[in-house]
């Protein structure tokens, strides 16, 4: 405290004492300070407004970041902190005017509880101002008119959170809940503090707060946050649920704890050979040809976890198929004691991240099962399957890229398995047993990825601009997960086309017969391109938005990624800048030469699948080769 007292109490002292002078009065002399300080802080104050303008117009950008790696804080962490740096905005700027002010009060504090010694003030030296004696503590033990610097405190703070509330940009970036919340911590810390020092303090806090009004209006006024943040003050986030939806939620999470109770002493009392593990329920798709072989051709029980409660798994009713429903974080438990032969999964990074391999064994054998034939060096995390025992390979390119980051990374050569592509084969069945007719109108699929910089956040409109009013059949069909992180996007994207015949926007993903029956395709990096020139042989276009590239180091590697090098080779790729000048030509191009187009795709698309058609026969049978033996 001593330290304290030299570095603050004696300074203020000096200051204090100067305003005295100038005022004849102590309680002239805070109120003097109060204000000065205030101005000396406005050039701060000014920093920080700007700062949180700035952090004002990246909020529909957090949000994305913040939908779209919700389940990855690394790479969140990574794309605000690079976003915040291309903006310009730093969060600490915020924090400097609150440390100011704290020192200030500090000073304050310090002077206050001995006023004559560090304002050199004569004994008996009169510290009433209005009546009030600055120099004491308020009691309620001994009440006197020094109790009402705690109520004029409570409504000074009161008076500036509310202006605050309506116009400063940093309270314009937080919800409703936020601000009310802060304004009633504001004001119940503003009587505390002002009920438990001397009264001068509280005189200065009050004074504070109120002048505090007049600079945060000058800055609004000097720069509007609603003039040079309008466009982020229109972005609409989702609507807030209602308490009859968030009483039958709780309802619904009530039953799923249940569940998982019950699913988990199932999955733990289990004799287990064979697990799957699926992160959704979407995920069955990849395991569905491999699962069948194995039930179909042994007698290997397969047991099924599951971290979606809605999974297809629980509808069926095949007693060779045992699935369990657990929540991720009860996951990372049973992976940690699993008893098992073999887990197969299509989660990535084994060891790194939420999934551990068990401690209870240490002889089970993890088995990757890729859930799209791209290149596993390029959207992939450099060391996402270093830690697997096997590899399913879709083809070729998954085997030269394993060995090659065996080679480079030093690490002990994985088994690999030419596996082949399942879900492929499922769709080319399904493809190959329609009716084919041809279609009466063009009909062009829009089938964009999920990733930033998507088709549907860069040039939605380029593209529909274009194929408007051409006797074109136009559906859009979105990705699921931007379905499931920006409805409100997609709702506003649909609500603009709503009066336009041509176009039919695809939401439910039950079927794939507009992937069956378009003429050609239109994406950006979408693993459905392939799905579509795979199971038609029709070309597609690509419009070069920029690429996910997760792993920067792929380069060297010296392997050029599958998605990259095939692009050119089942159909042809488009520059956002060019859409308005070469799409048209490009399509009618394409339209005009299927014939030659489809030869090349088929003989392309060989290059990269093993066992077309037979994809589950080959993962099928080396599960069972390893677990009969």
């Amino acid at each position: 405290m001593n330290i304290i007292n030299t570095l603050l109490g004696t300074p203020f002292g000096y200051v204090l004492y100067f305003a005295f002078l100038l005022t004849g009065s102590f309680g002239m002399a805070i109120v003097l300070f109060s204000i000065t300080a205030k101005i000396l802080l406005f050039p701060v104050m000014r920093i920080a407004h700007l700062n949180s303008i700035r952090l004002l117009r990246l909020q529909p950008e957090l949000y994305v970041i913040k939908k779209r790696y919700a389940h990855d804080k690394e790479v969140l962490n990574e794309e605000q902190y690079n976003l915040f740096k291309k903006e310009k905005y730093n969060p600490l700027v915020g924090i400097f005017p609150l440390l100011v002010q704290l020192l200030l009060l500090m000073g304050m504090l310090q002077v206050m509880y001995d006023p004559l010694h560090h304002m050199r003030l004569p004994e008996g030296s009169d510290l009433h101002f209005l009546g009030i004696n600055l120099g004491v503590v308020p009691s309620l033990r001994n009440p006197s008119i020094e109790l009402i610097m705690p109520i004029l405190s409570g409504f000074a703070a009161f008076a500036f959170s509310l202006v605050q509330n309506f116009i400063s940009p940093g309270a314009l970036s937080q919800g409703k809940k936020t601000n009310i919340g802060l304004i009633v911590f504001t004001v119940v810390l503003s009587v505390y503090f002002a009920a438990v020092t001397p009264a001068g303090v509280g005189l200065y806090w009050t004074v504070g707060n109120l002048f505090a009004i007049v600079t945060v209006t000058a800055l609004y006024f000097m720069y509007n946050p609603n003039k040079l943040a309008a466009e982020a003050l229109t972005f609409k986030k989702p609507k807030q649920k209602t308490p009859e939806e968030i009483k039958e939620e709780k309802k619904y999470v009530n039953a799923l704890k249940l569940k998982e109770k019950s699913d988990v002493a199932k999955f733990l009392a289990a004799d287990k050979k064979l697990v799957f593990y699926a992160l959704t329920g979407g995920q069955y798709k990849y395991y569905k040809t491999i699962i069948d072989y194995v039930v179909e051709n042994s007698d290997i029980v397969v047991h099924y976890l599951t971290n979606d409660p809605e999974d297809a798994l629980f509808k069926m009713n095949n007693p060779q198929i045992i699935p369990y429903y657990v929540s991720q974080r009860k996951t990372l438990f049973l992976m940690l004691k699993l008893d098992a032969d073999m887990v197969l999964t299509t989660v990535s990074d084994l060891q790194n991240f939420h999934i551990k391999r068990s401690v209870v064994r240490d002889d089970i054998e993890y088995v990757y099962v890729f859930h799209a034939p791209i290149s596993s060096i390029v959207q992939y995390k450099e060391t996402a399957f270093d830690h697997f025992d096997t590899i399913l390979c879709v083809g070729p390119h998954h085997s030269a890229e394993m060995r090659q980051r065996e080679e480079l990374a030093k690490i002990k050569k994985r088994r690999l398995v030419k596996a082949g592509y399942g879900l492929y084969d499922q769709l080319l069945e399904n493809y190959n047993s329609l009716h084919k007719t041809e279609n009466k109108k063009t009909k062009i699929l829009i089938a964009p990825s999920w990733q930033s910089e998507n088709i549907f956040e860069s040039c939605i409109d380029d593209i529909l601009g274009q194929l408007i009013d051409r006797s074109y059949e136009i559906i859009v069909r979105p990705h699921p997960q931007f379905m499931v992180l920006f409805p409100e996007r997609m709702e506003a994207l649909v609500e603009r086309y709503s009066a336009n015949n041509e176009i039919i926007f695809e939401l439910n993903f039950a079927g794939n017969d507009s992937i069956y029956t378009s003429d050609l395709i239109i994406t950006d990096w979408s693993g459905i391109a392939y799905e579509f020139a795979y199971c038609t042989s029709k070309p597609c276009i690509f419009i070069n938005t920029p690429p996910k590239i997760t792993n920067t180091n792929y380069k060297q590697y010296g392997i050029e990624p599958m998605e990259h090098t095939i692009r050119n080779d089942i159909g042809i790729s488009v520059e956002p800048a060019d859409i308005r000048e070469k799409l048209q030509p490009v399509i009618e191009k394409l339209l005009n030469d299927k014939g030659s187009f489809s030869e090349q795709i088929k003989e392309t698309l060989s290059k990269y699948i093993y066992h077309p058609g037979r994809s589950g026969e080959a993962g099928g049978k080396y599960i069972i080769g390893k677990l009969k033996r």
